[in-house]
């Protein structure tokens, strides 16, 4: 009769998880990287059109509000492209601000950001396309008790 085999059951460690990062573009200032993670999303918003071979290819703009430890950020995208004119824009905008700001100018400063991406788009038509955007932005933050 043969004796039973002890079979190993030591574990090799495995390698660590690297954390999600993102690069955020700021407005008048450098890029910052976060940890996704440590800075979920609490409000978003967005308004696109996508039609490929159209006279409009497709464009889009968005915007998203983080809350970190004691911190906000407040950032957004706008793209445009129009591939039979040769025509396209890329810009994002958005800044950090501190908790104590945000508690009572989050709103603001929202606006702020947006009025920013405004002024640097190109096409007088997508301008409006922001304030809709902002709109659902603003939409999606969780409600006040008063």
């Amino acid at each position: 009769m043969d004796k039973p085999t002890l079979l190993s059951t030591v574990k090799t460690p495995s390698a660590p998880v690297e954390k999600k990062t993102r690069t955020i573009t700021l407005t008048n200032r450098a890029p910052i990287q976060i940890v996704e993670d440590e800075w979920p999303v609490i409000a978003q918003g967005g308004v696109s059109y996508d039609h490929p071979g159209s006279d409009i290819d497709g464009w889009s703009v968005d915007f998203r509000v983080r809350k970190g430890r004691y911190r906000y950020i407040i950032h957004g995208n706008y793209s445009y492209a129009n591939e039979t004119r040769g025509e396209g824009q890329q810009i994002r905008v958005g800044r950090v601000i501190h908790e104590q700001e945000a508690a009572s100018d989050l709103w603001k400063i929202m606006l702020e950001v947006g009025e920013e991406m405004r002024t640097r788009i190109e096409n007088d038509r997508m301008k409006k396309e922001v304030t809709l955007a902002l709109d659902a932005c603003f939409a999606d933050l969780k409600p006040q008790t008063y």
